[in-house]
């Protein structure tokens, strides 16, 4: 065998042409230190960019060959990360250096300065520090407020937030210090809840099992001893016990010495998981996800890299996470879209969390109170196996369901957007101390704008949709490319005073709550109040600590909130996710109404759930009432059998998008024209039209869906495809999305 002295080098370069691996030399300098998963400097077309070393060659296919530069980072990226870059490059059908910059560390190996935070913390008995206070009261009042604050909460504080809270500079706080009053410590600043909100969001010591949870522990604790990859499918209510499953089972894999991820759909559930998981591994807990700073996110990185934090915890990019020897993936609400990546690569988290977990030879935990009916399929062909949670811990009952036909409520005169139920059982709510929960998975005041003369209804000049009205600062804002303009006061078509708007948002509710219920304290949780960092945790502690006595929110308040004083949850229209144009809209109104339906009642008293519709009698929204996923399963197993959807059949979703519209429309035929010609006899083409959505940003959408079988197995098909389009003449301009199980079609 010869000697490897050439590299094939993926170029960090997003443009078609440098979609495929190039040869480069490797000089006698860089000779036996150079190899795969290196970070490299190579000369391409006149100037020097980076690239990754995919593998050694003895000979190169092509003639004249550059030498590399330099080796800017040997072994940045792993074998078996770079395996999972080369598979996710095959499988959704992107330009591999998209994949490999999934697993890269935040900063692409560039070191990012991370932050410290400085913790004060008193110094002395809890007399000394009151007499010292006393004291300084008179001709120190600020140093004397630092103390009572202090001891008021009785745990130690981050220097800003202290003087923040008291109104000071820092010199009375460094007063303080000199005088031993205080000690102020520099320590690393851990991503997560602060201290103030981890407090309620603690979780208890390791429990007594329940049957069910103890059969469920036992059969995954098994598998791990074994340390042989087994997909599970733990399909249990809510409420029963799922998290603290995963706790126990963590704590084995963590004494076998291995590693675990954690998956959470949705960054406003990190704050309460983080914590819980935190008072049970303490600082062996990370957490990964978009809202950290880019210093938080490389020093948790390379804490998991090292082996500092063998638990991960975080959204779908957790599963990138480089922990060492992992043994344990788990995916808590599996059947939740947000796993799915909408921007290249369009990855399914499933599927890569199943990839990574065979790879590793790991135990993989997909788990749910309302698994996707493909999941829930396999789990009952044996591809999963099945685990059942069916009763809720320390024999809690399921919330009591109360289903309101809300056109009854018209007729009997009631305009509110809240049934007569819904407004009897919030005052019930408020006389008793308790808390309330209501969901609307549409934020903004209202859904559009509406001439009562002419017709006219506001709409975004670069998106087919109608601008959403939202009350705070008057705006009318689009939801995909964030156009805003001030609400008109007449008619811009016809000059007419009669414009109105129409439809309900989050922020609608909240404004009806305060006129129904003027001493209500409420919360908005939505995306308009979260956008700062933090948001989630601030807003989800609060509620926790009582500071509010009704949650409004979207989807974000569906999921993971486990707060013992909320006794009514309300869904204001269950209508919402119903009527979208999408072979899942049933599965979605199930899910949404069942999880925030098990907000409710957590703690000792039983829970009730409003549930307002104008299609009471839908089979989704029946089954939820009645707490019976297998009903809704069969149901809906049998229409997508009967119209060969998903998990009967595959699907791809082809998007071509132009500026120019007939642009746009010739280049979508072609590519069908292509896929008729060229693809087996028993996929079925539907297009190319115009998509659901079909102008967003200015630029015009053409779609076509594939439906077949064995679309998955054509990987090679796709890739060709996608590259003779992106090369071929006329392209410029063009945009080309792929997407292999899309989870929408708009």
């Amino acid at each position: 065998m010869g000697k490897k002295v050439y590299a094939c080098v993926v170029v960090d370069l997003d443009i078609p042409a440098a979609d495929k691996i190039f040869h480069y030399r490797i000089p006698a300098r860089l000779q036996g230190s150079l190899g795969p998963g290196d970070q490299v400097l190579v000369p391409f077309q006149n100037r020097l960019l980076k690239g990754y070393v995919v593998s050694l060659l003895e000979k190169p296919e092509v003639s004249r060959v550059k030498d590399i530069i330099k080796n800017l980072y040997p072994g940045l990226i792993s074998e078996e990360r770079m395996r999972l870059a080369a598979w996710l490059a095959l499988r959704y059908n992107c330009r591999l250096i998209e994949a490999i910059r999934c697993v890269l560390p935040p900063g692409g190996g560039r070191k990012i300065r991370s932050r410290r935070r400085q913790l004060v913390r008193l110094q002395g008995t809890k007399e000394e520090i009151e007499e010292a206070a006393r004291e300084l009261e008179r001709r120190a009042p600020k140093q004397a407020q630092l103390l009572c604050h202090l001891l008021q909460l009785d745990r130690p504080l981050p220097a800003p937030e202290l003087v923040a809270a008291v109104g000071c500079s820092s010199a009375p706080l460094k007063a303080l210090a000199e005088k031993g009053l205080v000690r102020i410590l520099e320590e690393d600043n851990l991503p997560g809840p602060s201290r103030s909100e981890g407090e309620v969001f603690v979780s208890p010591p390791p429990q007594r099992l329940m049957p069910e949870q103890e059969e469920a522990c036992r059969a995954i604790i098994e598998s791990l001893e074994k340390g042989e990859f087994v997909p599970y499918l733990l399909h249990g209510v809510t409420g029963s016990g799922k998290t603290e499953v995963y706790l126990q089972v963590i704590a084995k894999n963590l004494a076998y010495g291995r590693g675990a991820v954690v998956l959470v759909p949705e960054i406003s559930l990190t704050p309460q998981m983080v914590a819980r998981f935190r008072h049970r591994f303490g600082d062996r807990v990370a957490l990964l996800h978009s809202r950290l700073s880019p210093g938080e996110r490389y020093e948790e990185w390379w804490r998991i890299q090292r082996g500092e934090a063998p638990i991960v915890i975080g959204p779908r990019s957790a599963i990138f996470a480089p922990v060492p020897n992992l043994g344990l993936i788990i995916m808590d609400e599996e059947h939740d879209e947000s796993y799915k990546q909408e921007e290249s690569p369009r990855y399914q988290t499933r599927e890569v969390a199943e990839f990574r977990a065979r790879e590793g030879k790991a135990v993989l935990i997909l788990g749910s109170a309302t698994p996707a009916v493909e999941s829930y399929y396999r789990g009952q062909k044996g591809s999963y196996r099945l685990l059942e949670l069916n009763n809720r811990v320390d024999g809690r009952e399921m919330p009591e369901m109360e289903l309101v036909d809300m056109r009854l409520e018209l007729e009997a005169g009631n305009r509110s957007i809240f049934s007569r139920s819904l407004q009897m059982r919030l005052k019930e709510v408020l006389e008793a101390r308790e808390q309330a929960i209501l969901f609307l998975n549409r934020r903004g005041y209202a859904n559009f704008i509406l001439c009562r003369q002419c017709g006219y209804v506001a709409l975004c000049p670069h998106c087919d949709v109608s601008l959403t009205y939202h009350g705070q600062g008057e705006r009318l804002v689009c939801h995909y490319c964030y156009y805003q303009e001030d609400v008109p006061r007449s008619c811009p078509a016809c000059n007419s005073p009669y414009i109105r708007h129409f439809g309900l948002g989050t922020e609608r509710v909240e404004r009806e709550v305060q006129r129904l219920f003027p001493g209500a304290r409420t919360l908005r949780m939505d995306m308009d109040t979260t956008r700062r960092k933090d948001a989630h945790g601030r807003i989800l502690a609060a509620f926790a600590r009582g500071e509010a006595d009704i949650l409004i929110g979207t989807q974000m308040v569906a999921k993971g909130i486990d707060i013992p004083r909320v006794t009514l949850v309300g869904v204001i229209s269950a209508d919402t996710s119903l009527n979208f144009p999408d072979f899942r809209a049933g599965e979605r109104t199930f899910q949404l109404i069942t999880q925030v339906a098990g907000r409710a009642g957590r703690g000792e008293k039983r829970g009730k759930v409003v549930i307002q519709t104008y299609n009471p009698d839908h089979y989704s929204i029946q089954a939820a009432c009645h707490h019976d996923y297998r009903a809704f399963y069969q149901r809906e197993i049998e229409n997508r059998k009967a119209l060969a959807y998903p998990p009967f059949s595959q699907l791809v979703s082809i998007v071509v998008s132009a500026a120019d519209e007939g642009q746009a429309a010739r280049v979508a035929a072609q590519l069908a024209r292509k896929l008729r010609a060229e693809l087996p006899s028993s996929c079925r083409l539907y297009g190319p039209g115009p998509a659901v959505l079909a102008r967003v940003r200015g630029r015009y959408r053409y779609q076509i869906v594939v439906k077949g079988t064995g679309l998955f197995a054509l990987a090679g098909f796709w890739t060709s495809l996608r590259r003779d389009f992106e090369l071929g003449p006329g392209r410029e301009g063009i945009g080309f999305s792929f997407d292999i199980a899309p989870v929408s079609l708009l």
